[in-house]
């Protein structure tokens, strides 16, 4: 995700029950979109609509997976790791947890290693 995370956008996300079924199943494992429609009991555009969603806000994260067969789909993993709710006397302190972006996470595995 480039850009900050929108709480209000991400706490309307988090409101669908069927996009928090997607997050907590790719958790632990990559999925696609098939695998998602009958782990999570929803249709394909259901899952679809959800998923487009989710990797929108960077809560998801997108990889193209090639079968032996030669044929492209995509495989989904949770991005999301906690949301911290604070009331200040100012209001709202919101912090969003997100992995890094995985080519992000590889340049600084790099840069770590160079001593940049």
């Amino acid at each position: 995700m480039t850009e900050e995370a929108d709480p209000s956008e991400i706490f309307a996300t988090l409101d669908d029950e069927y996009a928090r079924d997607i997050l907590v199943a790719t958790k632990t494992d990559r999925l696609s979109a098939k695998e998602l429609s009958e782990e999570c009991d929803m249709s394909r555009p259901t899952v679809s609509r959800r998923v487009t969603r989710l990797v929108e806000q960077g809560l998801l994260e997108e990889y193209t997976h090639v079968d032996p067969g030669g044929r492209h789909y995509s495989e989904y993993e949770a991005r999301l790791e906690r949301i911290e709710i604070l009331l200040q006397a100012e209001g709202f302190d919101v912090n969003i947890d997100i992995q890094p972006d995985p080519a992000d996470r590889i340049t600084t595995i790099f840069e770590e290693m160079r001593g940049d």
